[in-house]
């Protein structure tokens, strides 16, 4: 039976590191920075309101610390079941781009901590049947679980930056990527029915909802959508 919980000492492991390495990276942009190199911006994306600040190490490569957030309720109803979920989007990373034709075009990859994570409530209206095996209203009652995804996911994306060949001001960014956070792994938190105790009921639920997410092949490779401005200094 897999467990997110398993993960946390690996997870904050490595958010201390990606931390680590972006705030190192901008205090030692911050005192080698000429004119022109130091950049500050804000943006929207599908990871959520963002903000990203940036070193140009020359006119081919730039490397940036990035943060996103969002969150999210919802509630839905399929098969019988009532859904409530509440969705967080949390992402933190070091990327450097390449400007690869040495203008405002640019390749960008990194590494990034994903904090994203759905926490789901799960009621049935009647007997619904969990990865094949029938349970009864009364047997579940109400399950309440947690989504995640791959702690440390890669990011790769194409993008265009208007300022980049500009010694300083205003200018405007987009990007096109995929952040590659794997599929999702979940976790059941608790079931208030009368198989609140059978370990095969708990991990049925489990798997069961695993499985319905992981059809939609966007979660294992996330779209990422962006649009911004900058401040080039």
């Amino acid at each position: 039976m897999l467990h997110v919980g398993h993960y946390k000492p690996y997870e904050i492991f490595m958010k201390k590191i990606i931390f680590t390495a972006v705030i190192s990276s901008l205090l030692a942009s911050a005192q080698a920075a000429a004119p022109s190199s130091f950049s500050a911006g804000l943006g929207v994306s599908t990871l959520g309101i963002g903000a990203n600040v940036g070193y140009k190490i020359n006119n081919s490569f730039k490397v940036r610390g990035v943060a996103n957030y969002f969150k999210f309720n919802k509630s839905v109803k399929n098969d019988n079941v009532n859904y409530k979920g509440k969705l967080r989007l949390f992402t933190v990373g070091l990327l450097g781009d390449w400007h690869f034709l040495q203008n405002g075009f640019r390749l960008t990859g990194g590494l990034v901590y994903n904090g994203n994570k759905l926490d789901i409530t799960g009621t049935a209206n009647g007997s619904h049947t969990y990865n094949g095996t029938t349970y009864t209203a009364q047997q579940i009652g109400e399950a309440k679980g947690t989504i995640k995804f791959r702690p440390i996911a890669p990011y790769l994306g194409l993008g265009f930056d208007s300022g980049h060949e500009c010694n300083s001001g205003l200018s405007f960014n987009a990007d096109l990527g995929v952040l590659f956070q794997g599929s999702a792994r979940g976790k059941i938190n608790s079931i208030s029915g009368t198989a609140a105790n059978k370990a095969q009921a708990i991990e049925d639920v489990k798997n069961d909802a695993v499985k319905k997410i992981n059809k939609n092949k966007l979660i294992k490779y996330y779209p990422v959508i962006s649009l911004g401005v900058s401040y080039k200094f």
